[in-house]
């Protein structure tokens, strides 16, 4: 007996039971451009870059369909200064969402949380939890990510 779906339960909140799931099946990962999966849950480790020309915006069904062939390059004017600016040009498909109990002090989980994100992903703690959050968000942005605390 086939149990149920846990891309349907997880993704779209229904309960379904099915072999091979059609929602799995169609998910397109930006960060390897393979279906299967989402781009939070890709293990390729693909390095978030950014785009080298204005065609690389444009989606590869796109492009094949109207022959576009032309390369046009950006001209960037270097890399991002700050943390916060490579944050806005990473996708919120790339979005690592860590939640946590909301409160203050003693009372806030957050701490435990990042601690916890830490230790999975082998990134060494400080005793700060803002240096934890410092730290982890520059990781995340090396890893083509971007983190987004959600108080439970």
């Amino acid at each position: 007996m086939t149990a149920c779906c846990e891309t349907c339960r997880d993704w779209l909140g229904v309960v379904r039971v099915h072999d091979d799931c059609p929602v799995r099946a169609s998910a397109w990962c930006s960060q390897c451009g393979c279906y299967g999966h989402r781009p939070r849950d890709c293990e390729a480790g693909v390095v978030w870059t950014r785009p080298a020309t204005l065609e690389e915006l444009i989606a590869p069904e796109l492009r094949a369909r109207w022959a576009i062939g032309t390369r046009t390059p950006i001209a960037w004017r270097g890399a991002p200064a700050t943390v916060e600016s490579a944050e806005r040009e990473i996708s919120e498909l790339n979005t690592i969402e860590i939640q946590y109990r909301k409160g203050t002090g003693r009372d806030s989980k957050l701490d435990a949380r990042l601690r916890e994100f830490m230790r999975q992903n082998r990134l060494d703690t400080t005793h700060s939890c803002d240096a934890n959050l410092a730290k982890l968000r520059r990781w995340a942005v090396s890893q083509g990510k971007k983190i987004r605390l959600v108080p439970e």
